[in-house]
């Protein structure tokens, strides 16, 4: 993409968009302080900055949290955003946007997105078979798993089989580009440890992931199969990109994508390192972004 001259003079950040599980913690509190001090600095620059924030809030795990606390989703959702969004203001915290999955402009900016990927051919449904990690929302590899089947991340959690049939992203297609990418750009992820460790990731061949859910109601359905819900982690994903609207313009991407994109930076956990650094830069591949 060429920058304009508008861009030179532009700056863009995001803290992770926080999982509303459970309300927020250290950590949130750590990334976001950061991103706040990062945002401050280049306002001092003479920059205009937009600190995006804000909240995912689909996929199991949530529907789960919400029937142990009995409450529909949505409510859960609502109790824990304004835990977030007081403890901001309680840490001083000049965030721009704060975005959350659940609103209805964000699924408008989902649906048109996902009919891109689909569009380019590389969306398919397959069987998918494995263990799962409703905690991380994601599948794992059995080399993966901590002895008597237990997430290494979540080591409490013991992994749930799953076979049934998914929508899946043509990953694999993408593998190339994505070491072309690290290549070129080698401060593309930061620190050089962390890009070490998606790079040797990548080496080992990368598979195509699956981005839809059965049997899960909490989530937006797949446009052209409403049996099938939209996979939290390529649903959230995309919250920044809705956070680049203006309040009072229509969802499109192309709107959301005229005055801040490309986002400058993405502060995350190492948690989530792989969708961001993999999953993120290839969809946009896929996207034509």
């Amino acid at each position: 993409m060429k920058l304009t001259q508008t861009h030179l003079n532009t700056f863009a950040l995001t803290t992770p968009l926080y999982y509303v599980n459970d309300v927020p913690h250290i950590g949130s509190a750590y990334t976001t302080m950061a991103a706040d001090a990062i945002a401050r600095f280049q306002r001092l620059q003479g920059k205009s900055v937009l600190l995006i924030t804000g909240t995912d809030e689909h996929g199991q795990k949530i529907q789960r949290t919400a029937e142990e606390f009995g409450r529909s989703p949505q409510a859960h959702c609502d109790q824990i955003v304004s835990s977030f969004a007081s403890l901001w203001q309680h840490l001083n915290i000049h965030y721009d946007r704060f975005s959350r999955t659940t609103a209805s402009r964000h699924e408008a900016i989902v649906k048109e997105f996902f009919q891109r990927v689909w569009d380019q051919g590389d969306i398919y449904l397959s069987q998918q078979q494995g263990w799962y990690c409703v905690a991380c929302e994601e599948y794992k590899e059995e080399r993966e798993l901590e002895g008597g089947k237990y997430c290494p991340i979540h080591v409490n959690k013991v992994v749930e089989w799953r076979d049934e049939q998914n929508y899946f992203f043509r990953l694999s297609k993408y593998q190339k580009q994505l070491e072309t990418l690290y290549q070129d750009h080698p401060d593309f992820i930061q620190p050089e440890s962390r890009r070490n460790e998606v790079i040797n990731f990548v080496k080992q061949g990368l598979q195509d992931f699956s981005i839809s859910r059965v049997n899960i109601d909490w989530g937006f359905p797949i446009p052209c199969d409403p049996s099938h819900t939209i996979y939290v982690w390529f649903d959230a994903l995309l919250g920044y990109v809705t956070a680049l609207l203006d309040p009072e313009e229509e969802p499109t991407l192309e709107n959301a994508l005229s005055k801040w994109w490309p986002i400058n930076l993405h502060l995350i956990g190492k948690d989530i390192l792989r969708f961001h650094a993999i999953y993120w830069p290839a969809m946009l591949m896929s996207a034509g972004l």
